[in-house]
């Protein structure tokens, strides 16, 4: 499954959520992350409807937040696991 990670490199919650989710996507081999950053990418960020960031999509489902702790994210990536089976 692919997991979209928008992040910023100016974005200090960004560099948690990444940390958040790589720990998550080490327990799951089969989960692999893109990583799109908003300097370099703003239209394919503004085209994917991401407003905020750190964002994370997977298929057309967002998670974004201010904050994203890793409870979060882990029943995020979990409840869409369980959309896929």
């Amino acid at each position: 499954m692919r997991i979209v990670f928008y992040k910023s490199k100016l974005c200090p919650r960004c560099f948690i959520a990444k940390k958040h989710l790589l720990d998550v996507c080490s327990r799951n081999p089969h989960l692999q992350v893109e990583e799109v950053e908003l300097l370099t990418s703003p239209l394919r960020t503004w085209r994917d409807g991401i407003k905020m960031v750190p964002a994370l999509k997977i298929g057309t489902t967002v998670l974004s937040g201010l904050y994203l702790s890793r409870e979060a994210i882990t029943d995020f990536v979990e409840q869409m696991i369980g959309k896929k089976q």
